[in-house]
């Protein structure tokens, strides 16, 4: 720290064009003032790690700069789902790196390595699972790098980083425009420009009003007005970004009743999950304004089929857990809390791992729903994990489709594409394998009941982090086991094959039919 600042000091002194370095160097003078207070309030370890975190950009800054670094792309020859998955595991590696720092945890320390890797893998693929408590195992410099990694891996890695290509007015490769295209489903390369800082600025607006709703009502439950306000930052981040990663050690039971809350933190959720498509139709529309019958009428089909799958689950989920744990877990609330509880788990289940009941208490025919649910997840292009809502409502198109002895998928006089369909089952299958394997292996390393780990193993696929009391019972090889399944959840099935083996061209033949029963 003292070299840090005798450095700053010699440049100003020295510097001749000062304004020129003043400008280069304004991340740096913002960094002087916490570091001052740090050496003078005695908080040593929070200083230097944020003298190491600014070391890691100045390296990052001077290795970009080789002919080494600029060729590697072409020398890797990485295909662009190939490059997803590289740059999720290099958030993870760095965020576990900060995480073992001793200016990261309350006893000096640092942590483990492994609990620092599960903690950045659940963060970056914001999955609320952990093994130690967020709020008093970390130090704030510790939670602002969990609260980091859940804003990273919320929005994308490659999302934020070409948007921050963008604020300097860098121009996109075609390869990177194509791997954008993919990952966000957006027809038209032109506007993924408009897209990226849309999303990016529709992000942080939601979250900041998710955080001021939240300090106006817990500005009186906290000793000091920074720490309401961090807590009310932290949580809003990670309700948006569907982590359901919490600063209290019971989550959040003891706001059980309260209705604030209760909606606000799903609101964020919901919002989180239903994609920035769907949000985009809603704000560029102006349904308000312009009335909801236009609206309705020009609405895509992709954004109706999210609504309307997102609505089912939410009311359905909410209906099966208020009728069996009415007289279960539930018996001991009053009506209000029984309805706020129902639909704040209901919500919580579209990838979020916020709870505000004691889950490893619910009957197992509730647990049963509830794992279909987080398998099923959020919708595409969202903060959410799971298979998606949509690809469900394919699935559940096509059965129709077959039922009545249809060709095509139909759906609001429009046909679904055979390739979309096949996705669907592809994802779909893919997921069961992985989810099967997972869970297998688990079973073999981890000591627990069969629905406790089916449970687990569910969760952390589907990037949900709810948990019934397993993840802090987890052994080495367990924990092992859970971030594997995290991160190929959050990069997606189908998105892990593509990046494995990537098909070069498409077959322009076809073999003859042949006829198998099934059935």
């Amino acid at each position: 720290m003292v070299l840090f600042l005798a450095d700053l000091g010699m440049n100003v002194l020295f510097e001749p064009d000062r304004w020129t370095w003043f400008k280069t160097h304004l991340p740096d003078l913002l960094l002087v003032a916490p570091v001052l207070l740090a050496l003078a309030n005695g908080f040593l370890a929070l200083g230097a790690g944020l003298v190491i975190v600014r070391g890691f950009f100045v390296l990052y800054r001077l290795i970009s700069r080789t002919r080494w670094f600029q060729q590697l792309p072409l020398i890797l020859q990485f295909r662009p789902m190939q490059q997803v998955t590289m740059s999720f595991l290099l958030a993870i590696l760095v965020g576990a790196y900060l995480l073992t720092i001793p200016a990261a945890t309350a006893d000096g320390r640092g942590a483990p390595f492994l609990v620092a890797l599960f903690t950045s893998t659940a963060a970056v693929c914001v999955t609320g699972l952990t093994v130690v408590e967020t709020g008093t195992y970390y130090t704030l410099f510790g939670q602002a790098v969990v609260l980091a990694l859940i804003q990273l891996g919320g929005l994308g890695i490659m999302t934020l980083s070409t948007s921050i290509a963008l604020i300097f007015k860098r121009k996109l490769g075609v390869r990177t425009r194509s791997l954008l295209q993919d990952i966000m489903e957006e027809a038209s390369l032109q506007r993924l420009t408009q897209i990226i800082l849309y999303i990016v600025k529709v992000t942080l607006i939601i979250e900041l009003i998710g955080a001021a709703v939240l300090y106006l009502r817990w500005h009186a439950d906290f000793t000091t007005p920074g720490d309401a306000l961090f807590a009310s930052v932290f949580h809003s981040v990670s309700a948006f970004c569907n982590a359901g990663f919490s600063l209290f050690n019971e989550n959040l039971v003891h706001y059980r009743g309260d209705l604030t809350v209760n909606l606000v933190i799903t609101t964020l959720v919901v919002l989180g999950g239903l994609g920035f498509t769907v949000l985009s139709g809603f704000i560029n529309a102006d349904p308000i304004r312009r009335g909801w019958r236009p609206y309705l009428t020009r609405m895509s089909t992709h954004t109706k089929l999210a609504l309307v799958m997102t609505f089912f689950l939410i009311v359905a989920a909410t209906l099966y857990i208020f009728f069996f744990e009415f007289d279960g877990t539930l018996a001991t609330l009053g009506m209000k809390e029984k309805v706020l509880a129902s639909y704040f788990q209901s919500v919580t289940l579209r990838t979020a791992g916020f709870h505000t009941v004691d889950l490893a208490s619910f009957k197992n025919v509730t647990l049963w729903l509830m794992i279909l649910w987080m398998f099923i997840g959020g919708c595409p292009s969202s903060t959410a994990g799971g298979i998606k809502a949509t690809t469900a409502g394919i699935l559940l198109l096509s059965v129709r489709a077959m039922l009545l002895g249809r060709e095509d998928v139909e759906i609001y006089g429009r046909t679904i594409p055979k390739e979309v369909v096949y996705k669907s089952v592809a994802i779909v299958i893919v997921s069961i394998l992985v989810v099967t394997i997972g869970f297998s292996l688990l079973l073999t390393a981890q000591e627990g009941s069969f629905v406790g780990l089916l449970f687990e193993s569910v969760s952390a696929f589907a990037n949900v982090g709810l948990s019934l009391g397993v993840t802090s019972t987890l052994g080495a090889a367990g924990k092992l086991i859970i971030i594997l399944l995290m991160y190929v959840g959050r990069i997606g099935p189908l998105t892990l094959a593509l990046a494995v083996g990537e098909q070069a061209y498409r077959a322009s033949f076809h073999y003859p039919e042949a006829r198998i029963l099934v059935g």
